[in-house]
């Protein structure tokens, strides 16, 4: 049997947001973004008018961001996002240097991994590709599947598909969002400062800790 598949000593399943928690991938949201909105000859929003929204799911992003657009023009924006962004000429999805060493800590201890994310599922499964991530994780649930952050579904159809409680799971993110979700999902969560939201936010939602950044993960993991 593989240490993968060893059930772990404390929480069984480390569920991780994408964007902000494992990739370093703010900075290129916001200017995709703005980039959708000015090719169809609207006002780009402002990096501080985007940044709150990140995490959510692309659709609630861009009606949060105009909603006195009409629907056929949200569409457009987000066709025209998606488009940009998942370009695979591009090379937007860059992990952060701390993402793959604690992954493989994790998974040689016995956790079990997982993602829960604002992305579609073509965004996923391409950020996983593009990555080289594809065996580390157990399951999957992305916005387009689920009803958007902070909605509990994604983290309780994760721990349906593996078979554990909410209580046996613990969510990572960057993001008030991911924060919440769990909470609403009666599960823990940490929080790791280094995408959307500041660590001043991250404090004023539900959380175990604040931590820097994923390399932090793990030892964090020991003292609980």
């Amino acid at each position: 049997m593989s240490s993968s598949s060893l059930r772990p000593r404390r929480y069984d399943l480390i569920v991780f947001d994408w964007d902000g928690t494992l990739a370093d991938t703010t900075a290129p949201i916001i200017a995709t973004m703005q980039a959708a909105f000015e090719e169809h000859g609207l006002d780009s929003p402002a990096a501080d008018e985007i940044r709150p929204f990140i995490g959510y799911s692309l659709a609630r992003i861009v009606e949060s961001l105009a909603p006195n657009l009409g629907e056929e023009t949200r569409e457009k924006i987000m066709r025209t996002y998606a488009g940009h962004y998942l370009n695979p000429n591009n090379h937007n999805m860059r992990l952060f240097d701390s993402a793959l060493p604690c992954l493989e800590t994790l998974k040689q201890q016995g956790y079990w991994l997982a993602v829960a994310t604002g992305k579609g599922r073509s965004g996923l499964d391409g950020a996983i590709a593009q990555t080289g991530t594809a065996d580390y994780w157990l399951a999957t649930r992305c916005a387009s599947e689920c009803p958007s952050k902070p909605a509990p579904d994604m983290v309780l159809e994760l721990c349906d598909t593996v078979g554990l409680r909410p209580s046996e799971a613990l969510v990572v993110g960057d993001t008030t969002f991911d924060l919440e979700m769990a909470a609403n999902a009666r599960a823990r969560a940490v929080a790791v400062a280094t995408g959307a939201h500041s660590a001043a936010q991250l404090q004023s939602a539900p959380c175990l800790a604040v931590l820097n950044n994923l390399n932090e993960l793990p030892s964090f993991l020991r003292t609980l």
